[in-house]
């Protein structure tokens, strides 16, 4: 399911909905490494942004990791505080991700997620 646009947000451009199909076709867990189907979270919501150098910048699409059943239901249904006491900051888990990514983010978003450190 594609997040649609709100008033608060706009809907995913197509790099980051190729961002998030490439995060399906990987089919691995962010978070504990497993193999196997995972689920496109958004780490701050869809519509998170960050001052940058006195800019701000739209991350809410492109901070998305993908997590397995169990580790999403540990922050949906526990909380975020839950996943990072259990794996450490989003943002680490995100930057370890990308490593892999054959299309990286741009560079003023993998700054701002680095600076975010949540």
């Amino acid at each position: 399911m594609i997040r649609k646009a709100t008033r608060q947000s706009r809907g995913p451009n197509a790099n980051e909905r190729a961002r998030m199909a490439w995060l399906k076709d990987r089919q691995i867990c962010a978070a504990c490494g497993a193999h196997g189907p995972v689920i496109c979270h958004h780490a701050e919501g869809s519509c998170c942004k960050i001052k940058l150098n006195l800019v701000t910048v739209h991350i809410g699409h492109a901070f998305v990791l993908g997590l397995c059943q169990p580790c999403d239901n540990l922050v949906t249904r526990g909380s975020r505080r839950a996943l990072t006491d259990a794996f450490g900051p989003q943002s680490e888990m995100w930057l370890r991700q990308e490593r892999d990514n054959p299309n990286p983010a741009p560079d003023e978003i993998v700054e701002a997620i680095r600076k975010w450190g949540r």
